[in-house]
């Protein structure tokens, strides 16, 4: 792993249209070693956003060594997967879920790889 890749860009993307109320939301990076199955992914950096409307860039700053945060164990040279989580009740309803803007998963996992510019999309859920 090259620790000199600090952060991470994501982009927001949607294919339809969608209504923001409610313009606070929450990122978050996990990261999960590579090779090892049916491990829980550990929360690496968060970060609140406010935005009104879509698309729009985030950038997320990695603590140094990060690595070490990764539970189980990892060291520098083993492969990491990195993906990021959407918490954002966009409708303004009090609660997140229906109505909300949440990744699509349909069109591709979040996935994102350090010191890149990274795409997600999103979509309002019915």
């Amino acid at each position: 792993m090259d620790s000199t890749k600090n952060s991470v860009s994501v982009k927001l993307l949607n294919s339809n249209p969608v209504t923001i109320k409610n313009p606070s939301g929450k990122i978050t990076l996990y990261a999960v070693a590579a090779n090892i199955a049916d491990v829980p992914a550990t929360i690496i950096a968060e970060k609140s956003f406010k935005q009104s409307e879509l698309p729009f860039e985030i950038k997320l700053d990695l603590p140094k060594n990060h690595y070490k945060l990764i539970k189980p164990a990892v060291n520098e040279t083993d492969p990491i997967k990195y993906y990021v989580a959407l918490e954002w009740d966009s409708n303004g309803d009090g609660t997140v879920g229906k109505g909300d803007v949440r990744i699509d998963f349909n069109k591709k996992f979040p996935t994102v790889s350090l010191g890149n510019n990274n795409e997600v999309f999103v979509l309002q859920a019915d």
